[in-house]
């Protein structure tokens, strides 16, 4: 099963003190004492009963406030059923009427009845691109929205959607939870937004599913995916969307040693660009009842999407291979032994293309590629505590003027970021902290001019003491442990994208902060040899969550701020829905008048992080 992220090498070795794993940066590793304490993704038994739900147990906070039109309603999927599916898609041929809309939302709501089940990966692609990624609440109903615009030009006339719950039975242990789909899209009357891209390549298509969709899992021994593209003559701008998330032992990865992961992308040899992942927390990760009812950042669906200019790599040539890797699986597999570092990756390029403009000449100006990374450096500590740290850097330049039968362009893309992990921990505790910062300037010019700029910063601090006493032999599956326990997240979302082409701007300014504490205790039951868990009883059950987030939401100065703020509480070994304390949400009209000294501030800040790069 996909989310089980109890690691059974770390229980085990919790359980029976015979496993050991240690860390000499720069040597073969050699054995050594310490330890992690257990991190699990825990699903409830049915046994243990809830209240009922209200009209949406769980929903994300992110909230887009749509032009005050009648939009067209297409219903896509109604009450569409998943039982045992796994990765297989339904395939939903769709007819979408011609029209002009300046906005197209897609909403996303999934029951889950009949039983016990996990937290499953909740995918939507259309003719095999990937325009949803987001996941589904273990227990009840959620619902969650995704912005479409910039997909417009593939959402035409007949098209196949094609939804994915990635959902698994394990009816011997009660696993028996089935979801229901719901699909709509809202497309709203009026002027396109300029600069949309006309054409689409999805990338990593039947590699490790054979079902004719963006999709593929990387692990150490495949740590890298590469798909061979060839674009029109004619294009003249060129942008790639990749969707990602950690899986298995990498569920959690910025706990594990190493702690760091780069997502890297490369246009035949040159590294082209590298993504940070966010660290996503499904609603049975890692304290369980955290996310009952208030989820965290980025988990019913992601709203922070990178997407990477690679136009100055049109010079390198029209015909290429694109490739993805995931750094420091192979490291995570030598320190540990285990192969199962997963990591799910989908993508598409995204094209704009005029095929009366042919490409007649090209050249690259400036190429410049730094990619650090410390590697781990670990040191002894107090009490039989490890010591973890490791950072790095990177700093990518491309310039390439692109000469077509109808003019000239020139287009520029920098990019830049850093990351830093350290830890404490050993067999019970875990001190883990990780932050990334990254930005992306792209600027073209010529017959039409763009720019694209990206912020993030993306930070987590995480602390857990953990213990697990077994209570049915350990070596015969399933098998029972006693658990107990406590710690908190930190978590934190600061997101910046601006994009513009020719007159048209679009903007977007997310801040996002979640504190979440407490601990439970009780009985768990291991089911299979990827370490899946179900809580069969509760004994002591206490959890604070608080989510704040500040939204604003430009199209040519124009739009709304966005104020969102709850919090939800667990103090029950009963009524395991929680409830929440207060949920306070308002939105603010914003003009072009007030809007201006803001976008100039934000601009102001990407300059000075700029320079301090560059030095």
């Amino acid at each position: 099963m996909k989310r089980f992220a109890i690691l059974i090498l770390l229980i085990l070795t919790i359980v029976q003190f015979s496993i050991f794993f240690g860390y000499t940066q720069g040597t073969e590793v050699s054995p050594s004492s310490f330890v992690h304490p257990l991190i699990s993704n825990i699903t409830v038994s049915s046994k243990i009963s809830f209240t009922e739900d209200p009209s949406y147990y769980s929903f994300e906070a992110y909230h887009i406030i749509p032009p005050n039109v009648t939009p067209l309603v297409i219903h896509v999927a109604t009450n569409l059923l998943f039982n045992d599916t796994g990765l297989r898609p339904f395939y939903i041929k769709t007819y979408i009427p011609p029209g002009n809309y300046s906005m197209e939302l897609l909403n996303v709501s999934i029951k889950e009845f009949n039983g016990t089940q996990y937290d499953r990966q909740a995918y939507i692609f259309v003719n095999g691109v990937p325009i949803f990624w987001g996941s589904t609440q273990e227990i009840n109903n959620s619902t969650a929205e995704a912005d479409v615009t910039m997909f417009e030009n593939l959402l035409k006339g007949n098209v196949t959607f094609e939804p994915v719950i990635q959902n698994y039975y394990d009816a011997k242990v009660g696993i028996t939870g089935l979801y229901e789909l719901n699909i709509t899209l809202y497309l709203y009357p009026g002027t396109p937004p300029k600069g949309l891209p006309n054409e689409f390549i999805p990338l990593f298509v039947n590699v490790t599913v054979p079902f004719n969709y963006s999709y593929v899992i990387l692990n150490p021994k495949f740590d890298s995916i590469t798909s061979s593209i060839k674009i029109p003559n004619g294009t003249y701008k060129m942008d790639a969307l990749i969707y990602e998330e950690g899986g298995g032992n990498d569920e959690f990865w910025y706990t594990n040693e190493p702690a760091t992961r780069s997502i890297m992308v490369y246009y035949d040899s040159h590294l082209a660009s590298i993504v940070n992942p966010y660290e996503t927390i499904y609603t049975g990760g890692i304290d369980l009842f955290y996310w009952k009812p208030l989820t965290s950042i980025d988990t019913l669906s992601f709203h922070n999407p990178y997407i990477i200019d690679l136009t100055p790599m049109i010079a390198y040539g029209t015909t290429a291979n694109v490739t993805v890797s995931v750094s420091n699986l192979l490291q995570a597999y030598q320190l540990t032994g285990s192969l199962a570092y997963d990591w799910d990756i989908a993508g598409v390029m995204m094209l704009w293309v005029n095929q009366s403009n042919p490409l007649v000449g090209a050249k690259i100006i400036t190429e410049f590629q730094n990619y650090m990374d410390s590697s781990p450096l670990f040191f002894g500590g107090y009490q039989n505590s490890e010591y973890y740290q490791e950072g790095g850097h990177y700093y990518l330049a491309y310039k390439s003027e692109l000469m077509f039968e109808h003019g000239i362009e020139n287009t520029s893309v920098i990019q830049y970021g850093r990351f830093y992990a350290y830890q404490t921990f050993n067999s019970i505790y875990e001190l883990a902290n990780l932050t990334e910062t990254f930005s992306e300037i792209a600027k073209e010019t010529g017959f039409y001019n763009s720019t694209l700029i990206i912020q993030g910063d993306y930070p987590i601090s995480m602390y857990i003491d953990a213990a697990a006493v077994p209570i049915t032999n350990p070596k015969v599956i399933p098998f029972n442990l006693s658990y107990e326990q406590e710690g908190y997240i930190d978590l934190g979302l600061h997101y910046y994208y601006s994009y513009t082409f020719d007159n048209y701007n679009k903007t977007t300014i997310t801040n996002e902060k979640l504190y979440s504490n407490g601990g439970f205790g009780g009985i768990i039951e291991i089911i299979n040899s990827y370490g899946g868990a179900v809580l069969v009883a509760l004994t002591s059950n206490t959890a604070n969550t608080v989510k704040d987030l500040s939204l604003t939401y430009l199209v040519n100065g124009k739009g709304f701020n966005e104020e969102f703020s709850a919090e939800g509480i667990q103090n029950s070994t009963v009524n395991l829905n929680g409830y929440y304390i207060y949920i306070h949400e308002t939105f603010t009209n914003i003009n072009p008048t007030n809007s201006l000294v803001m976008l100039n501030s934000v601009f102001i800040a990407t300059l000075d992080l700029h320079r301090s790069a560059r030095l």
